[in-house]
């Protein structure tokens, strides 16, 4: 596992490098070698990998919010929403791109934060669980979800609009019609990674229709 640089003086009194490392030594005590080993066989190329399964990712993540084993330990001032930005900055560590939207404050976000956010989903994965744990709760998710399909945007970027758009559909929040138009568009793009993804909302579509 790599080592990142040593961080200057005034850089480790900041709260908020006091609260990566605390994030950072929980994640190295549930490091799985062999998962993180299979994952870059899959293509998962992080510099550093943890191994984490979502659900200790979820659990780390509960702690640092309110009611949480960590929150007592953060100064009255933290400011979570530029922790979560700083995490999700953190691109060569796949265990912070994940736990990022988990602890962005959803008050804090605005239509073009939102698209900032789903515009840095680089691979599936991270896409997947923003779009899970954050963008679908954002009241101008449909908004979003629109942006990202624009003409000229790329796959990634449309995948991630897709996968909030399932999200949106399987909570009955997103015009059955219009998600059908998008999806039915997506797959005649015939892309390997928004296909599958788009036959899925076709479906969720039938599905919804029928009941």
């Amino acid at each position: 596992m790599s080592h990142t640089a040593i961080p200057d003086r005034e850089e480790r009194e900041l709260p908020e490098f006091n609260a990566m490392q605390k994030v950072k030594r929980r994640f190295f005590a549930m490091r799985n070698g062999d998962l993180a080993a299979q994952m870059a066989v899959r293509g998962a190329r992080y510099r550093i990998n943890f191994g984490l399964n979502l659900p200790q990712i979820v659990e780390i993540a509960r702690d640092f919010l309110p009611g949480g084993a960590e929150f007592d330990g953060l100064q009255e001032d933290f400011d979570m929403a530029d922790f979560a930005r700083r995490l999700r900055d953190n691109t060569t560590t796949r265990e912070s791109r994940l736990i990022a939207p988990m602890l962005f404050p959803l008050e804090k976000l605005t239509a073009e934060e939102a698209l900032e956010w789903a515009r840095s989903a680089d691979v599936p994965e991270v896409a997947d669980v923003l779009c899970l744990k954050l963008l679908r709760h954002f009241p101008q998710a449909e908004e979003t979800v629109e942006r990202l399909l624009e003409s000229g945007s790329t796959d990634i970027n449309r995948y991630c609009g897709l996968r909030l758009m399932l999200n949106l559909v399987s909570a009955g929040i997103f015009d059955l019609g219009k998600a059908s138009r998008l999806a039915d568009q997506e797959v005649m793009r015939r892309c390997a990674l928004t296909t599958g993804v788009s036959r899925q909302i076709l479906e969720e579509v039938e599905f919804l229709s029928e009941t």
